[in-house]
């Protein structure tokens, strides 16, 4: 019935991969350049790894990150480098939402990130790409 969709998967794919890039950008780019308070309120999910010291500079490190992951997958240059930024960001997001015995809701946003980051990262950047692969 909707069969006619399916010449329009590779905008599909485009407007997924710069949504998610754009959120990225919109949750690191703020805190990249608030400074060291923001940036070691940031940096202090690392905890949840046993690394407690030196929040301020995990915190600016995940932010640049995920700024730079998100310009990345937006413009599908280095797609994956820039997934794999994305995923470790929310890979630690991830642990230290786990280890905070939080409710239900509050990891599930991570999950579903994981999940569509690693999917991104094998399904690819798609046809309309800068490098054009």
């Amino acid at each position: 019935m909707l069969k006619f969709l399916g010449k329009y998967r590779e905008t599909g794919l485009l407007l997924l991969r710069a949504s998610i890039g754009l959120i990225f950008i919109l949750i690191c780019g703020p805190i990249l350049l608030s400074g060291q308070h923001s940036w070691a309120q940031f940096g202090s999910a690392m905890r949840a790894l046993n690394f407690h010291a030196h929040l301020a500079w995990w915190g600016f490190a995940g932010a640049l990150a995920g700024s730079i992951g998100g310009v990345f997958m937006i413009f599908g240059l280095f797609f994956r480098v820039g997934v794999l930024l994305a995923l470790m960001l929310t890979l630690v997001d991830l642990a230290a939402t786990f280890s905070s015995r939080s409710a239900f809701q509050a990891r599930l946003l991570p999950v579903e990130m994981t999940i569509i980051l690693v999917s991104l990262s094998f399904i690819g950047p798609g046809k309309y790409s800068v490098d054009k692969n």
